[in-house]
């Protein structure tokens, strides 16, 4: 490797230093948020909003900290990617306290929630799980194929996917799904991104299973996953999807009873030996 010269680490430097810049004035923003809700709990949920979006520009700005360290100094630091995956559960959290974190339960469970941001147009929410969408794509790509987070990326998926489904009201898509009503392609693009999030969340958990963990808690999340599309597909009426995801769910849970009784002859046998 080429040796870096002092005018590159100078201008990396300065590069850098920018980007420090504006990740203070955020944190600046986060912290006054903060103590806002602690002063007026009525604000609590667009302040979380608020506070989400920043954490989403931080990580966009901790990227892009990589990106100049490996144009200019051909290194990948792995500081600044740890620190923007930290920050995706970081804005993940801020959604999860508003809309909850509840994923294969019928929409009363959580509508109480969501009335909680009645007012955020579906534009928006629909701008929100994009940017979230970007971001954690963003994150992926400048950790690449081998990072040793690859399967903690599964949770991430599953998590963002429950937000996404969160942050839709169900009720207002009922009523309002007609293409003349104010909204509709904005509630038909985030229903349309809630069935992909979750089927892949399904088959990341089901993927972790398979090729590393082997541990039932991970093929339990793909079929509960699996089961939360299976009520979207259900309130589309979409039969084909919904056909699909039965025919998943119980190729699924038959592999499920299979390896949870193979565990359980194991532990079976451990004890004759033991005793």
């Amino acid at each position: 490797m080429a040796k870096i010269t002092q005018k590159e680490r100078d201008e990396y430097q300065e590069r850098i230093n920018l980007y420090k810049a504006k990740m203070e004035e955020l944190n600046g923003k986060i912290k006054a948020n903060s103590l806002e809700m602690l002063k007026d709990k009525s604000k609590e949920f667009i302040l979380r909003l608020e506070n989400a979006n920043y954490y989403l520009n931080q990580i966009t700005l901790y990227c892009g900290m990589n990106e100049v360290s490996v144009f200019l100094l051909a290194v990948k630091n792995t500081a600044y990617l740890e620190r923007a995956r930290q920050l995706i559960y970081e804005a993940v959290m801020c959604i999860e306290k508003i809309v909850t974190n509840f994923l294969d339960v019928p929409f009363s469970d959580y509508a109480e929630q969501l009335n909680r941001i009645a007012d955020i147009s579906d534009a928006v929410r629909l701008n929100l799980i994009k940017k979230f969408g970007y971001c954690i794509d963003l994150v992926k790509e400048n950790f690449g194929e081998n990072t040793k987070w690859k399967w903690s990326f599964a949770e991430i998926d599953g998590r963002m996917a429950v937000i996404t489904k969160n942050l839709f009201d169900l009720r207002r898509f009922q009523k309002l799904d007609d293409p003349r009503e104010e909204g509709f392609q904005d509630r038909r693009a985030h229903v349309t991104i809630i069935q992909r999030l979750l089927l892949e969340a399904s088959q990341s958990y089901r993927e972790k299973f398979e090729l590393s963990t082997k541990d039932i808690e991970d093929l339990r999340k793909a079929i509960d996953y699996q089961k939360a599309l299976l009520r979207i597909n259900q309130l589309l009426g979409d039969n084909e999807k919904i056909e699909t995801a039965k025919k998943q769910i119980d190729v699924w849970n038959t592999l499920l009873e299979k390896h949870a009784n193979q565990v359980e002859e194991e532990k079976r046998k451990k004890n004759l030996k033991i005793t």
